[in-house]
């Protein structure tokens, strides 16, 4: 019953129909308040319909059972960014990156970052870590500040 919840959800959200997918989610909450991907998932489609604060909180309770969840960790993090607590938004990237110092999409997210904070050397040299990897790359090599 809960997985056909989750399916349905997922469903929603895919089809951008946030507000009931956020009903769904809810839902299965309600069966299982633990469930990380409804607790996930409610963030991100907060997110999506710009209510940060109320998306912020369901972050929080999945870190609180997972702490380390990398996936609701990047989602945080992009959440940060968008509401302008950069500083906030970098300390969790380095945390992931003091584990995973390679982990492209933390990595991704900390250049974007760091050029919003004018700090365009650090930025470079996470883009030229970047093409290391992936040296065609044209979104990375359109980010590196001449």
């Amino acid at each position: 019953m809960i997985m056909g919840n989750i399916d349905n959800a997922n469903f929603l959200f895919i089809e951008r129909k946030f507000t009931q997918a956020i009903a769904e989610y809810i839902q299965i909450l309600d069966d299982e308040p633990t469930n990380l991907i409804a607790l996930n998932n409610i963030g991100y489609a907060l997110t999506k319909i710009k209510k940060f604060e109320d998306a912020l909180e369901y972050y929080e309770k999945s870190l609180r059972i997972n702490p380390d969840d990398q996936i609701v960790l990047v989602n945080k993090i992009s959440l940060f960014r968008k509401t302008g607590r950069i500083n906030d938004a970098i300390k969790i990237c380095n945390k992931i990156l003091d584990v995973k110092p390679d982990e492209l999409i933390v990595l991704y997210h900390k250049l974007r970052l760091l050029k919003k904070l004018n700090k365009y050397k650090e930025s470079n040299e996470i883009c030229n870590k970047i093409l290391g990897v992936y040296p065609n790359n044209i979104e990375i090599q359109n980010e590196l500040i001449k």
